[in-house]
């Protein structure tokens, strides 16, 4: 039968712990320096007396305004809903203030459209082309010119924006560059992609 193994009283328990706290550790690199800001915050936190029914610790259980304190953090139910009411208020009129303008803009651009077709459709049409390019769906199916292509041939093409400039050119700048590699080739196109 084994020996029945007896739980550890608080008193040999303190007296174990106050004994491995007391002995200094002989490993240099594990003293800790004291700091008087640290000690000063801990001492305030924690004073020697604050297990005293009567400390006013901060940490500590007792609080002599402790009623007072509690009814200042919780407000009666009529508080909340007030609050939630005017919550919600706040939210819708900030959603109808949003559609409003998006309403307003929206009839700007469509006033900005009928005045630049009243524009292009007078005198044979000229620069009817805008119109039409301002009036364009965007697409979002893959062009037909990418069918059958595969890897980074297919990416470069799905991600080239019709009539924007191209990616691959330089940037424009006020002094003379290397100017442009006329040896380079689309990946995907077998060419060299070397440059200069």
């Amino acid at each position: 039968m084994l020996p029945l193994i007896s739980r550890p009283t608080l008193a040999s328990t303190s007296r174990l712990l106050i004994r491995h706290a007391s002995q200094p550790s002989s490993n240099p690199h594990l003293a800790v320096p004291s700091d008087s800001r640290t000690d000063t915050i801990r001492q305030t936190l924690y004073p020697p007396t604050a297990h005293k029914p009567s400390s006013a610790s901060p940490t500590g259980a007792y609080h002599p305004q402790y009623v007072e304190r509690v009814e200042a953090v919780v407000a009666d139910s009529e508080a909340h809903e007030t609050i939630e009411r005017a919550w919600k208020l706040f939210q819708r009129e900030k959603r109808a203030k949003h559609a409003a303008a998006l309403e307003a803009k929206l009839a700007a651009m469509v006033d900005a459209c009928e005045e630049l077709d009243r524009v292009t459709s007078g005198e044979g049409g000229v620069g009817r082309h805008v119109f039409e390019r301002a009036m364009a769906r965007a697409s979002f199916s893959p062009p037909e010119d990418i069918k059958g292509k595969k890897g980074s041939e297919a990416r470069f093409l799905e991600v080239r924006l019709e009539g924007m400039w191209p990616r691959e050119s330089w940037v424009p700048t006020e002094t003379r560059g290397k100017g442009w590699n006329y040896e380079w080739k689309r990946p995907g196109t077998g060419g060299s992609l070397t440059k200069q």
